[in-house]
């Protein structure tokens, strides 16, 4: 009997752990339907950014894509039109005023947790939306036990975003006999002009912009020459419009106590 009481107060204070973990990386905003901005920025095929104001749902984009049998109710793709041969190197935009546009393909030096080697990690953003049905639908899939609830004072200022985005893993990337490993991308929304973001009166918000991957994709593993689709909720301010931030991502040419570090921008429009 003790040791059963033993178990259940241990997965009471995990659980517990991990919702205060939600609450301070996001600031713990509630989703509402009233909000600033309800446009929905997207790619096609040919890369071209589209400007969707007042859009009620995501244009998802138009890629030839198998979907992979392998992996079965995954948003794991076997694209036959994806190409990244002219993909630019990560350090070309490590400055937010030159951020990579929407929809492009960059690479950087990821660690391969299969292999323990750092190999080229192709990533582009697709589709960044601040409409707060298509939120609260993706919150509402969401079968993790995180808790995305807002005061009604926090309410105010903040609102959730929702970021898709894909990343290609080569032909010749190593991966076990299971598959691939993915852990996702760590972004954060980050002001264009300031460090942090700020409400009109002043007020300065520093765990604002983080990110929380909402693993759209399982357990299941991605094959060398497959495309892995995931999505990531963002916290943001209301006054804040999409051309006024962007996202950062952090990165390392190899182990990160012995190299330095990189920034990746990646515009929103």
């Amino acid at each position: 009997m003790k040791t059963m009481k033993k178990a259940v107060m241990m997965t009471l204070a995990t659980a517990m752990i991990l919702t205060l973990t939600a609450c301070l990386a996001f600031g713990t905003p509630e989703i509402t339907n009233e909000t600033s901005n309800n446009a929905v920025y997207t790619t096609d095929n040919n890369l071209q950014e589209t400007d969707i104001a007042d859009a009620t749902e995501t244009t998802a984009p138009t890629d030839d894509t198998n979907t992979s049998d392998t992996n079965e109710g995954a948003v794991i793709t076997s694209p036959s039109s994806v190409n990244v041969d002219d993909a630019p190197d990560a350090k070309s935009y490590n400055e937010k005023d030159k951020a990579i546009p929407l929809g492009h393909w960059v690479y950087y030096q990821e660690k391969n947790y299969d292999s323990g080697e750092y190999e080229p990690f192709y990533v582009r953003l697709i589709s960044v939306s601040r409409d707060q049905d298509e939120i609260q639908a993706a919150i509402d899939d969401y079968s993790g036990i995180m808790d995305f609830t807002l005061t009604e004072d926090q309410a105010r200022d903040i609102e959730y975003g929702l970021l898709e985005y894909e990343v290609y893993y080569s032909p010749d990337y190593q991966a076990s006999q299971y598959g691939i490993m993915f852990h996702g991308v760590n972004w954060r929304a980050t002001p264009i002009e300031t460090t942090s973001f700020k409400t009109a009166g002043g007020m300065t918000y520093i765990s604002v912009g983080s990110t929380y991957n909402l693993n759209t994709n399982g357990t299941n593993r991605a094959k060398p020459g497959e495309t892995v689709r995931e999505k990531a909720l963002f916290s943001v301010l209301k006054n804040y419009s999409e051309s006024e931030y962007v996202f950062e991502k952090t990165w390392y040419d190899g182990e990160i106590v012995t190299e330095k570090s990189h920034k990746l921008y990646m515009a929103v429009v």
